[in-house]
């Protein structure tokens, strides 16, 4: 999935209410199938360490063990169990996802309300600085900001950020363009109603829907994005488990010891698959579907 290439609302699919007579729209089996893998993948994260070990524990009469009663996922090269390090790690993906979800849902929004609200240059502004984030590839700025400034929680999410916001902004951007061009929006205005009173009684609530499902890709953008900087040893370092650092430390078994890297792999999978079948169960349901869809989906 990604952004839409055009300010057009009509083309994003502006979010339309059911009307009398057209049937109910609902997110689908395949939203709710999204919905209920993150639901497994959330509660195990936050349950599992009640009930799970110590992740950094090594036990070095059991190197290498494959899965098994004593170990479902089996153990490292360090002796350590591999389903905690997955538990433990999921908590840690989860938490830097949904930070960084957040904020670059809530920038992206606040600029696109604000370009459609004061329009001339602040909007011409904001769209150039879309544009500008839209040439650097997120996976290059990511690694150039990290290597120089280091990979904490704080950097970490704010290179995911820089990478996902634009999407919020490119989606939101022509619907609240079009709201505020809107003959009802013009009847406020000379009403009385302020840029203030139009976007708390026009534009967020007209706009909603398609944050809903921007978060979703960009949770799923993020999730994946923080699993490669692991991977490249640029994400939470060792010994803090991490998905995309656990599947490169698994490579140099691949063959040996096979699920080491498939684990956590198939932990990153199934989150991604559910955040995407999510976000095409929330644009069916609130924005239209196929429009949305293509504009959405590269």
């Amino acid at each position: 999935m990604t952004l839409l290439q055009t300010d057009d609302a009509d083309a994003v699919g502006a979010a339309e209410p059911d009307r009398p007579g057209r049937p109910r729209r609902t997110i689908g089996i395949g939203g709710w199938v999204g919905a209920a893998l993150l639901a497994v993948v959330v509660l195990t994260a936050l349950a599992g360490p009640l009930t799970s070990g110590d992740p950094l524990a090594q036990d070095f009469e059991a190197i290498l063990r494959p899965p098994s009663a004593a170990h479902l996922f089996g153990t490292d090269e360090l002796g350590r169990d591999v389903l905690v390090r997955v538990v433990f790690g999921g908590r840690t993906a989860l938490a830097i996802t949904l930070v960084s979800a957040v904020v670059a849902s809530a920038l992206g929004l606040s600029l696109a309300l604000l370009g459609a609200l004061y329009g001339g240059w602040v909007d011409a502004l904001a769209g150039r600085l879309a544009d500008v984030q839209l040439a650097v590839p997120s996976i290059v700025l990511a690694i150039v900001v990290l290597s120089f400034v280091g990979n904490s929680f704080v950097p970490i999410v704010a290179v995911l950020v820089l990478g996902s916001w634009v999407l919020t902004f490119r989606v939101i951007r022509g619907h609240a363009r079009a709201v505020v061009r809107a003959q009802y929006v013009e009847a406020a205005r000379v009403a009385g109603a302020g840029r203030f009173g139009v976007a708390r009684r026009h534009l967020v609530p007209s706009v909603l829907p398609l944050l809903a499902v921007a978060f979703t890709i960009n949770a799923s953008s993020a999730l994946l994005l923080e699993s490669s900087l692991g991977y490249l040893g640029l994400g939470v370092q060792p010994p803090e488990p991490d998905w995309g650092q656990m599947v490169a430390s698994g490579q140099a078994q691949i063959f040996t010891a096979p699920w080491i890297a498939l684990f956590p792999g198939l932990a990153v999978v199934v989150t991604a698959v559910g955040l995407q079948l999510l976000g095409d169960g929330l644009a069916e349901r609130f924005v239209g579907g196929p429009a949305v869809k293509r504009g959405l989906a590269q």
